[in-house]
């Protein structure tokens, strides 16, 4: 065998390996501590530099090396030493180049940003160019493109040829997600609706074409679906009152606005007869951020005939005023907002973009019949249907949603659910504004969803579903009956803040002790409780002594 090469075993192999990572790591270690001492020692200079590239090049995620190396050069541009070309250039080397080990740095994306603003004579042109290089070799590098964005804030680059970069990059592959959600964010701007975060009608309903191209091209990519939902999408409502609501009896005034808020964001007022009441607003269930709040007035706040008016502001400036008269005689009085009931949960469409939308419907129908197995044809066709006309729709979207449950099992939860809330809109879209009851039973219901439109109701039926969790019916400040029979709930979250509530049935549900009823001392008007077919039913006494407001369990006197 003389002659011949000596071919290691693999086990020489691996052994190799191991002394050269023991090697490697004994080297980086030293480095390391080597750049903690220095630090520590206040030794900000060339050396450490030179330390921390070398670490860098080796591990790009190490954060803190980066943080070290601006903090030499901020300490170095203090000292009022010159901020050269040369020192920039190299920043942009080293990040380069970490970036090229690890693309997705989030420590070399940042420290390049940071080298770019605080370095002189940098060429912003050229990181266009490399924002292109990577973008080719990984369309979907977020950091990349938000990247791409910081520099476009630097450059002479309007947002109008970001928008044409989006559809080159579209156009090379429907799959790139990023350039779908990136041209939703500039649409708003390059083509402002008449709302603020809208789109031009005209150029809205081109982009429908387009991305119809692109699920037909390839219909299991969902980048497009998802591009297709945000154009379906509601827009933002402006900050307006739904309602206005005073009671004399309990001295409260209740608001209702469009969308949630938060008291550290926006300013409530109220006045009457235009002098100021100090106001304390609160949200069901203790919640920072809602759409529904309410205050309690001072005694004689409300004198004889009277104008209530109330104001809300945000820090963007956008505002919105309703205005009350509520008579001497009256014991309660409500202003109700200008959104008609059926586009409570939907906006209204013009006839071009209903006839668009129309057209998008017929065509991912027919896309369902070529795909039968495709979940997102059948999701859209679920969404187009609900922006349409939901209560024509009603059985279909019903139908849609079971199909979408048999081909998209993993994901039976979110549909319920997604059915749940269209169950419950429909509802409530059909309730008469002075209405005081509503019913909400046998619609298979696994969440409740918008109850805070049900602030004034006194009575509500929500049996026969498939409820667990009671916390949204937090918002029902008004009401007096309560019936949650058969449904899967096994504690009382939420309903603690229903002080008007009397009579509460919870038959054949999965409430199990008496903690789960703890939350119910603070009704103290709730005189009637049921309980039955619940595993706790058989435990009078220990109902009680915990609740002992309640005058009739089961139907039975608790005097008995």
């Amino acid at each position: 065998m003389h002659g011949r090469v000596k071919v290691k075993t693999t086990a020489e192999q691996e052994e190799e390996k191991r002394k050269e990572r023991e090697k490697k790591l004994k080297i980086y270690k030293a480095a390391t501590q080597r750049v903690i001492e220095k630090r520590r020692n206040q030794e900000l200079d060339d050396e450490l530099l030179y330390i921390t590239s070398q670490i860098l090049q080796s591990n790009p995620d190490y954060t803190t090396m980066w943080n070290i190396r601006r903090e030499v050069f901020i300490i170095h541009f203090n000292k009022s030493l010159k901020k050269t070309v040369e020192d920039g250039m190299g920043e942009l080397l080293l990040t380069e180049t970490a970036l090229q080990k690890n693309p997705k740095s989030y420590g070399a994306w940042s420290h390049r940003a940071w080298a770019m603003e605080n370095f002189p004579d940098m060429d912003w042109a050229k990181e266009l160019r490399l924002c292109n290089v990577f973008l080719d070799q990984d369309e979907r590098n977020f950091h990349c493109w938000d990247y791409r964005r910081f520099v476009c804030s630097h450059t002479k680059v309007t947002a109008e040829m970001e928008l044409a970069f989006t559809m080159d990059r579209i156009a090379a592959n429907f799959s790139n997600y990023s350039a779908w959600h990136y041209r939703s964010s500039l649409l708003p701007s390059v083509h402002p609706g008449p709302k603020e975060g809208t789109v031009e009608e005209n150029v809205l309903l081109e982009e429908y074409n387009l991305v119809q191209n692109a699920t037909f091209t390839d219909p299991g990519d969902q980048s497009a679906w998802f591009y297709h939902r945000w154009l379906t999408g509601r827009e933002r409502p402006p900050l307006d009152f739904l309602l206005l609501y005073v009671s004399r009896e309990t001295r409260r005034v209740m608001v209702h606005f469009t969308r949630h808020i938060t008291l550290a964001d926006t300013k409530i007022s109220i006045s009457v007869n235009g002098s100021s009441l100090q106001s304390s607003w609160e949200a069901p269930c203790q919640s920072l951020c809602s759409s529904l709040w309410s205050c309690h007035l001072h005694e004689g706040s409300l004198p004889g005939d009277c104008t209530l008016k109330a104001v809300v502001q945000s820090k963007d400036n956008e505002s919105a005023t309703a205005c009350l008269f509520v008579a001497a005689v009256q014991k309660e009085s409500k202003a109700t907002g200008n959104i008609a009931r059926n586009h409570l949960f939907s906006c209204e469409l013009s006839a071009a973009r209903t006839s668009v939308l129309e057209n998008e419907l017929k065509t991912c129908k027919e896309l369902h019949d070529l795909e039968p197995l495709n979940k997102w044809p059948l999701l859209t066709c679920v969404l187009l249907m609900r922006a349409l006309d939901g209560c024509k729709f009603r059985m279909d979207i019903k139908n849609f949603l079971d199909k979408l449950i048999a081909v998209d099992p993993m994901r039976r939860n979110y549909y319920n659910d997604l059915n749940s809330k269209f169950a419950v809109e429909s509802v409530i879209e059909q309730l008469d504004e002075n209405d005081l009851t509503a019913d909400f039973s046998g619609h298979c219901l696994t969440s409740i969803r918008h109850t805070d439109h049900l602030a004034l109701l006194h009575e509500v039926d929500f049996s026969r579903n498939q409820i667990k969790s009671t916390l949204p019916l937090g918002h029902l400040l008004s009401i007096r009956k309560l019936i949650l029979d058969d449904n899967h709930i096994e504690t009382c979250e939420g309903l603690g803040s229903l002080h008007m509530l009397t009579f509460l049935s919870l038959r054949n549900n999965r409430i199990c002790s008496k903690d789960c009823l703890v939350v119910l001392k603070t009704c103290l008007l709730l005189t009637a409780l049921n309980l039955e077919g619940n595993p706790m039913s058989k435990c009078k006494d220990h109902v009680k002594d915990l609740l002992p407001q309640v005058e009739l369990l089961d139907g039975f006197s608790l005097g008995d």
